[in-house]
């Protein structure tokens, strides 16, 4: 499978051995910008299914503010690289998810297994990506299960029967291919069907 890489490294050098090194070994277009505003261009213009980036940009744009920016609209799985290995930075950097973390100079094996671990996410984004969005009903349903109301409840502020609700909630964890509604969810929330207050 072809992969669409954006590489946010503002060390050219860096980034050119990256993209040398992935483009030897893998099918993948990569993109490399060395800014945040650049990042999000791209993003919202092209595919992207994996980032590689720096956790610190020379012009004082941290790298995991970036990808936080990005996956708000969508998780997109990263790799970062950097020179730091502050636990400040590691904590920032944590809370994007990412599929590992490597200190430069790093190894081409190490990056390459890295890759090879992101491919993984990568592959589970696109099945998550394929999935059919829920209807505005069944939108209403899940809401409203977030605020712990229950199948009647849910009936009765939607005019509808308790025995309908019940009827399309285990239609959902079969549509969805999920156990429970807690499960149903996780997913509702990963996919940003809805918001979180």
């Amino acid at each position: 499978m072809k992969i669409n890489i954006l590489i946010i490294e503002d060390e050219i050098l860096v980034a050119e051995n990256i993209s040398y090194i992935l483009q030897k070994h893998t099918d993948c277009d990569i993109t490399i910008v060395d800014n945040e505003e650049d990042a999000l261009l791209i993003f919202k213009k092209e595919p992207v299914d994996l980032i590689i980036s720096d956790i610190h940009l020379n012009n004082s744009h941290d790298g995991t503010c970036v990808v936080k920016k990005i996956q708000q609209e969508r998780y997109v799985p990263v790799i970062y690289v950097t020179a730091y290995s502050d636990k400040n930075y590691l904590d920032a950097a944590l809370e994007t998810e990412p599929v590992t973390y490597l200190i430069k100079p790093f190894l081409e094996r190490q990056l390459l297994v890295a890759f090879s671990i992101a491919l993984n996410k990568v592959e589970k984004n696109r099945l998550e990506d394929s999935i059919v969005k829920p209807s505005a009903r069944e939108l209403q349903i899940i809401e409203l299960l977030i605020k712990g109301f229950n199948s009647r409840d849910i009936g009765n502020f939607l005019f509808l029967s308790e025995h309908t609700i019940k009827t399309q909630r285990k239609n959902m964890l079969r549509k969805y291919k999920v156990n429970s509604t807690y499960e149903l969810i996780a997913l509702s929330s990963r996919l940003k069907w809805i918001k979180n207050d």
